[in-house]
């Protein structure tokens, strides 16, 4: 604060793990400075308190002491006074404390057939399916992700869409490119983290390979999925979709309106890039998001490149990929006035 012998701190919110490591006992210092430009800020004092003691004497004024000063001073009392007002302790819900209470979270998988994958049959396809336990990455990343959010999921129904391909109709015609079918074009779910693998393996001999990369159309749908969850109090549901392609984005604006539109429901995307693509539109998508915050009320999409996780195995990828679900799951919630339910059981 310029120019003033009298300053007025803004108020400001402090993690007490950051604070004081949750202890409302320890003490705290606190030094008040200066400011110059040149850097060298002259010390004005400190103080010891701590979180207790501010609460109990909320705006109570406490001594700034030089101790140079102390020592060397006849008659120095203080360098002034601070005042910390409106000292109070909120209470903020955990993830933990939605799930215990019956919040649900429900998992939608995306998967990339576009041409660039290769062909199926080929063995350096990232879509080669070599049996006997060895998992290709389109595999290995349902995997990490399923496994983690499938205890959360009760009915463990889960959507399963294709994007970027032919399909074979039926009647034995070939469709035009779609960006977003189900896989199994009679229902749209299938059950648990094993149906989703067999959903996988069995589409890949009922598409053709085409292309481009569009996301909007998958973006659009979940989100209308999660619109008809109908989260409220009573009812704690979120989505998450994963998208798990292996080329650059080709509506890049689309999409971004789509996740604009996407942040008012109860969903957060995440992508995972296979292969050996260059990935920087994606990450700069992830970035975009960001910076449009003032027109979106939730940052809800993540991008992880699966190479660099993969060699590390399923828990570290698992854990990277969901790791920013938790926070954005408050976030929502937040946003809807929704309190964690009594914990159930």
């Amino acid at each position: 604060i310029d120019n003033s012998l009298n300053p007025c701190w803004s108020a400001t919110r402090i993690p007490m793990s950051t604070l004081c490591n949750g202890d409302r006992m320890r003490p705290l210092k606190i030094e008040v400075f200066d400011f110059e430009k040149s850097g060298k800020h002259h010390f004005m004092g400190q103080t010891e308190t701590s979180v207790d003691s501010m609460i109990r004497n909320n705006g109570v004024a406490m001594f700034l002491l030089e101790p140079e000063l102390v020592k060397s001073k006849k008659g120095y009392t203080n360098s002034g006074t601070l005042c910390a007002s409106n000292v109070m302790l909120e209470s903020h819900p955990t993830f933990t404390d939605f799930v215990t209470g019956g919040c649900e979270i429900s998992l939608m998988v995306a998967i990339d057939f576009t041409a660039s994958n290769g062909s199926p049959s080929d063995p350096s396809s990232l879509h080669f399916v070599q049996g006997g336990g060895a998992y290709n990455p389109y595999q290995q990343a349902i995997l990490a992700v399923g496994n983690v959010l499938e205890t959360y999921d009760t009915d463990k129904q889960y959507p399963v869409y294709g994007f970027g391909a032919k399909v074979m109709q039926p009647n034995g015609e070939v469709s035009m490119v779609q960006h977003c079918f189900p896989v199994y074009g009679g229902g749209l779910e299938v059950r648990g983290v094993d149906g989703i693998l067999k959903a996988y393996h069995d589409c890949l001999s009922h598409v053709t390979l085409s292309g481009p990369t569009l996301l909007a159309p998958l973006i659009t749908s979940a989100a209308n999925i999660a619109a008809g969850y109908n989260t409220s109090q009573g009812k704690q549901k979120y989505g998450v979709l994963l998208i798990i392609t292996d080329g650059e984005i080709n509506d890049m604006e689309a999409t971004k309106q789509a996740l604009l539109q996407a942040a008012q429901q109860p969903l957060s995307v995440i992508i995972v890039g296979v292969g050996s693509a260059d990935f920087s539109n994606m990450k700069l998508l992830d970035r975009l998001v960001v910076h449009l915050a003032d027109r979106t009320p939730r940052d809800i999409v993540q991008f992880v490149a699966f190479n660099e996780y993969a060699s590390k195995g399923p828990n570290i990828l698992g854990a990277k990929v969901l790791a920013q679900i938790p926070e954005q799951i408050l976030q929502y919630m937040a946003m809807k006035h929704i309190k964690p339910n009594a914990r159930k059981g």
